[in-house]
């Protein structure tokens, strides 16, 4: 599901047989896979990646779809015996989760992302590359990372905050809002 830049990098890790066609609100081609306007009849084999960013955009289309959801985890990430990865996550090539994290369902890992110990990343949340959640974090559904973003241990981010690219999270923020810069904080402050 999807037909964007995060469509196109998901597509490079996958064996070209293993992909059928793509979805997206518009239908057409993209690096030679045809792309509908919304899912065909669903077999028991068939799994959809979701290939989209956005946590809004996400829950979205999670809402209209049926629950046939497969998470991708790249050959190179390194995850924890321990961890443990929701349905319909997408973890990029050197990703790593390490002991006791909890992904819920629908998180994207982009490139060279990592979580931390003890540390729990709500449904729906994207992490972008090199972005990277200390131990011991609550993160909350629907959350973004920019690229280069540091949160550290022992921080909690309520649903739907987001952090900007190069920011560090030094304490937990009181509301949702955009942090930036080191240590963050919301822009109008």
């Amino acid at each position: 599901m999807g037909a964007g830049g995060l469509a196109k990098e998901i597509l490079g890790y996958l064996p070209r047989d293993n992909v059928l066609y793509l979805v997206s609100k518009e239908p057409g081609e993209l690096l030679g896979y045809e792309v509908r306007d919304r899912a065909g009849p669903i077999t028991q084999d068939v799994g959809f990646i979701l290939a989209v960013a956005d946590p809004e955009a996400k829950k979205q289309i999670v809402s209209e779809n049926d629950d046939h959801w497969t998470t991708y985890i790249h050959p190179t990430c390194t995850v924890s015996r321990y961890a443990k990865i929701g349905k319909g996550c997408v973890l990029a090539p050197q990703s790593i989760v390490t002991g006791d994290a909890v992904l819920g369902d629908f998180v994207f890992m982009n490139t060279n992302a990592t979580v931390g110990y003890d540390t729990t990343i709500g449904s729906y949340t994207t992490l972008f590359p090199n972005s990277e959640v200390c131990g011991d974090c609550e993160i909350g559904e629907s959350c973004l990372f920019g690229i280069g973003s540091y949160v550290l241990p022992k921080v909690k981010l309520p649903e739907g905050t987001k952090v900007s690219a190069g920011a560090i999270v030094r304490k937990s923020p009181i509301d949702n809002r955009t942090l930036y810069g080191d240590p963050a904080k919301p822009k109008d402050h």
